[in-house]
């Protein structure tokens, strides 16, 4: 999906105008919708009501050969939500046009790719969200 196609999706958002739809921003999907975080999070406006925090790659790096797979032709798919700091989300792009839109929505954290770490991978993801929140001129209660 590139922003375009994030655009005609918030679009029929708003041709349905039903107060039950609203959009989910998900950063670990940047780069799957054209990886220009502030545009589609300010196309969003008021339909934005929820963000995914996680980190992931930018699979489109290096010819769009950034992941290697055998045996040649599989269909497996790369799909990763990883810590912040671990991938390539421009975090400061994320957590500053939040701040310009004044979101004030549901905001969760998504990493999956440590399971075995799962509390960790929470208590570690914890500070830099606070960190980027707080930069941008608002705090977490």
């Amino acid at each position: 999906m590139d922003t375009a196609v994030a655009c005609r999706v918030l679009d029929l958002i708003r041709g349905i105008g039903s107060g039950l739809l609203s959009f989910l921003y998900c950063a670990p999907h940047t780069f799957h919708q054209g990886g220009d975080i502030a545009d589609i999070i300010r196309y969003a406006g008021p339909l934005l009501t929820h963000v995914h925090i996680a980190d992931s790659l930018d699979h489109r790096a290096s010819s769009g050969l950034r992941y290697i797979l055998n045996p040649p032709g599989s269909p497996a798919r790369v799909h990763q939500h990883l810590d912040i700091g671990q991938g390539e989300v421009d975090w400061k792009a994320f957590f500053g046009t939040l701040a310009d839109v004044a979101f004030d929505g549901i905001a969760t954290v998504c990493v999956f790719a440590w399971e075995e770490r799962a509390r960790e991978s929470s208590r570690y993801n914890l500070d830099p969200i606070t960190q980027y929140v707080a930069t941008h001129g608002r705090s977490i209660n």
